[in-house]
């Protein structure tokens, strides 16, 4: 279901601007590239990224998966932005409404079990709920035990929510799990932009999800990088500039 803000698009001009990305694309990659070509920009498709043709790297961006993007950042001299691996213990607590801490996985017999357990390095170790450190280290075969892990109380989401922001204002919402109306979305953009004026050192373009807990309260569930989030229902042209503003030369 998409729901979003009846207001216009944000007035982006992509002219002299290459988005670059991968060859493959998908439906939400596609889109993007319409979009972009439609705001007058140009779009490169690489699929031997890592042997990129001659490019002008200040008028380069970029948008795709987390190998495609971090190779081309160190070819092409470029600085992606995106929240720290970090950042949710940064935040504040209220914005949270549950516990976040840091551990290792060595410490996994002195987890408080069932807990929501991500690595920090994302996907290192598939999150998910874990009800004793057995299952935990089932999972995480392979991994050294100072592994840095992300370790949550569990909480339930009535519905999940995307959200696009540069610079403090939301681009764009949009609901990915659950159920919601244009009344959730304009809420979920709104503490989206809570969110952001509230936590120290995030990027000036990102993408916040946001959710909402039974009791109807709002909670921060993630961050993710601009130039590498899906749009999960959002408006290609809306949440442009968040992409271009991710990417761009050192």
């Amino acid at each position: 279901m998409k729901t979003s803000s009846p207001s216009p698009p944000p007035d982006f001009d992509a002219r002299g601007l290459t988005l670059v990305m991968p060859e493959r694309g998908d439906v939400e990659r596609d889109a993007v590239a319409r979009a972009w070509r439609q705001a007058g920009g140009d779009v490169l498709k690489l699929g031997r990224f890592w042997q990129p043709p001659p490019l002008n790297p200040t008028t380069v961006r970029l948008y795709g998966n987390e190998t495609f993007c971090r190779v081309l950042e160190q070819i092409l001299g470029l600085r992606l932005l995106g929240p720290d691996d970090r950042a949710l213990l940064h935040t504040p607590q209220p914005l949270l409404r549950r516990s976040i801490t840091g551990a290792a996985l060595a410490d996994a017999g002195a987890l408080p079990y069932p807990c929501f357990i991500k690595s920090v390095v994302p996907k290192a170790l598939a999150a998910g709920v874990f009800s004793h450190a057995h299952a935990l280290q089932e999972a995480c075969t392979g991994l050294e035990g100072q592994t840095a892990l992300l370790v949550s109380q569990v909480v339930s989401f009535v519905s999940e929510w995307r959200v696009f922001v540069l610079d403090g204002q939301a681009l764009d919402g949009a609901i990915y799990e659950g159920e919601g109306g244009n009344k959730d979305v304009e809420q979920a953009r709104r503490f989206a932009q809570r969110v952001f004026e509230q936590t120290p050192g995030l990027p000036r373009a990102l993408v916040v999800d946001v959710g909402q807990l039974q009791d109807g309260r709002w909670a921060l569930i993630e961050y993710n990088a601009a130039w590498g989030a899906g749009l999960n229902g959002c408006e290609a042209s809306r949440v442009l500039p968040a992409i271009a503003a991710a990417s761009g030369k050192v």
